[in-house]
């Protein structure tokens, strides 16, 4: 596979594509984790694309939850910086019938047996479902991943580790499709983000929306905010821990100014050192956060009330993920009646 001829190798048609599920409320390690790094693609001018993974929602949501959550999802990431100027946003069942036309040749190149060792499945299975009581849907979500990666002809694929394995299962379905067909789907690249640990504000795992005491939402109010930070856990003066650990980057995240920046800096140095500094820093820690929410909640609120703006982004996402979508079919079924 490695002689592709110079005609297939540009025939992506994105450079990079992310999904998003419409599940509720994001936490700021949301933020933090998978949006804040598309805001600096789309400042290096990469054609990048969003879909709300509504059919991916499906696996484990009721369809009307589902719905009832796109365009909140949409707004969510406009609040946080997502320019639709510079990034292209679809739902992804706008393009259902070529994604599951896809899906369907894409599954016969893949066998069940491989399916069931794809590690995030199995890591699922071991949580808190069996192959008895868990939906097909989990077991075909990979393929499903696959088909929107390769229709959109999509070159850089960003994602975390725990995402790496559907990632390497897309590439092995483009390399056994070309394989038999010719060189039709472009292989795609991990770009690979780099995770940003913030723990929960108790210490209780990673952040989660699963926990909502643990974490702190975008639409928590400076009340809310205050209460959860104040019973934030810290660590004795002196002592490093995880969890403070993770404190400090999330307030260096959100730091703007370089006086943020140092006055972050001296109070992990102050701590060290011993000083009992655990109660201003939760302070500045509460003030970082409050400013960025309430910046957030006021560009979010502005984009709620500007009539049809996010269905006519909607709009014209489907009409640019459609024609991509209809190309590479068109590609497809060439390359299958040869």
């Amino acid at each position: 596979m490695d002689e592709i001829n110079k005609d297939y190798k540009e025939n992506y048609a994105v450079d990079v594509l992310t999904g998003v599920r419409p599940t509720g409320n994001l936490t700021i390690a949301n933020y933090l984790g998978a949006i804040k790094p598309l805001t600096e693609l789309q400042a290096q001018g990469l054609k990048t694309v969003i879909f709300v993974a509504d059919m991916h929602g499906l696996t484990d949501n009721e369809p009307k939850i589902v719905k009832s959550n796109i365009k909140e999802i949409i707004a969510d990431y406009l609040g946080l910086g997502i320019d639709p100027k510079k990034i292209f946003i679809y739902v992804q069942s706008d393009i259902s019938t070529e994604l599951l036309e896809l899906t369907m040749l894409l599954l016969r190149h893949i066998t069940v047996a491989e399916l069931l060792r794809i590690p995030t499945l199995k890591d699922k299975l071991k949580q808190n479902q069996t192959p008895e009581n868990a939906n097909t849907l989990l077991a075909i979500y990979p393929v499903l991943m696959a088909a929107d990666i390769l229709i959109q002809r999509s070159k850089f694929i960003p994602v975390g580790e725990d995402q790496k394995s559907h990632i390497e299962v897309t590439k092995l379905l483009a390399r056994r499709f070309n394989s038999k067909y010719g060189n039709t789907l472009p292989v795609p690249e991990m770009q690979l983000i780099k995770p940003l640990k913030i723990l929960g504000l108790k210490g209780l795992g990673k952040m989660s929306k699963s926990d909502p005491d643990n974490a702190i939402f975008l639409t928590d109010s400076p009340e809310i905010v205050a209460k959860k930070i104040k019973g934030a856990e810290t660590a004795n003066p002196g002592e490093m821990t995880p969890i403070l650990e993770s404190h400090f980057l999330l307030a260096r995240e959100l730091c703007k100014s370089d006086e943020e920046f140092e006055k972050n800096k001296q109070f992990e140095i102050d701590h060290l050192l011993g000083k009992k500094v655990m109660g201003e820093f939760k302070g500045f820690l509460e003030m970082l956060v409050v400013n960025f929410l309430s910046e957030f909640q006021d560009k979010r609120s502005e984009v709620l009330k500007q009539e049809n703006l996010i269905e006519e982004i909607i709009q014209q996402g489907k009409n640019f993920a459609s024609k991509n979508a209809k190309d590479t079919l068109e590609q497809i079924r060439f390359s299958l009646n040869k």
